[in-house]
């Protein structure tokens, strides 16, 4: 191979890596946002997208918009920090683990049905595991793990409410 096909093998490389660590930050941002559309989904998941969250796991496109309203509706504000990206590229397909700090606030005690004073925090730390796949030119997810490894506080309340929509949403 000559030094200038080996210049874009390199680049091409350094490129996906980068897509793919944007792909994670402008996910957790979107959480922290609450930026949530049919379009969102479709830029940011493959259709045959599984995640397995401390609440359960949940498979297909469709669900997206619906279980990420739910899940952060528990709280108010909240922040998604990531670090530590580790890409292992194959071609158009990629497996990315992430150090993640989610930090959330509860509402206040009205609107959740809490004892606990507005603005009590929850907040948990660990990994993340993650495929993603390059579908018409974007990096996208298919699998998505998150491993939790410690927390602080209480953890939400989920009202029957948003029990019943996980519910359903479960694979």
């Amino acid at each position: 191979m000559n030094e200038i096909a080996v210049l874009r093998q390199e680049i091409r490389a350094l490129t996906d890596r980068a897509e793919i660590v944007e792909l994670v930050t402008r996910f957790l941002r979107s959480l922290d946002e609450r930026a949530f559309d049919a379009r969102w989904a479709e830029r940011t998941f493959a259709p045959d997208i599984e995640l397995h969250y401390p609440v359960g796991s949940f498979h297909g496109l469709a669900n997206m918009v619906e279980l990420h309203i739910a899940t952060l509706n528990l709280f108010g504000p909240t922040q998604h920090l990531s670090g530590n990206h580790l890409v292992e590229l194959d071609g158009d397909q990629a497996t990315v683990r992430w150090d993640g700090v989610q930090s959330h606030v509860h509402l206040a005690a009205t609107q959740q049905l809490r004892a606990d004073p507005p603005g009590e925090r929850f907040v948990s730390g660990g990994w993340y595991q993650a495929e993603v796949v390059r579908l018409d030119g974007r990096w996208r997810f298919r699998r998505i793990e998150l491993h939790v490894t410690w927390k602080q506080g209480k953890p939400p309340v989920v009202t029957e409410e948003i029990g019943a929509v996980l519910g359903r949403l479960r694979a």
